[in-house]
């Protein structure tokens, strides 16, 4: 939760996901929305509530190193 904290306070955008490597594991999607919840992260500023074109244009905005 601490990393969580640091990331809201930085004004961070975040992606939420299960982190799985096995299919049983995609149940653990909830959990890291939960903790996103609980650390008070935005729902605009987790990229993967945006629609389709909002992404890309974000994405497509920076410049690749």
């Amino acid at each position: 939760m601490r990393l969580l904290k640091i990331v809201v306070d930085m004004g961070c955008k975040v992606s939420i996901d299960s982190d799985a490597h096995a299919v049983g594991q995609l149940e653990w999607q909830p959990y890291g929305c939960s903790r996103a919840a609980d650390a008070g992260v935005l729902m605009e500023r987790i990229v993967n509530t945006w629609k389709a074109d909002d992404l890309l244009a974000w994405t497509g905005s920076h410049e690749q190193a």
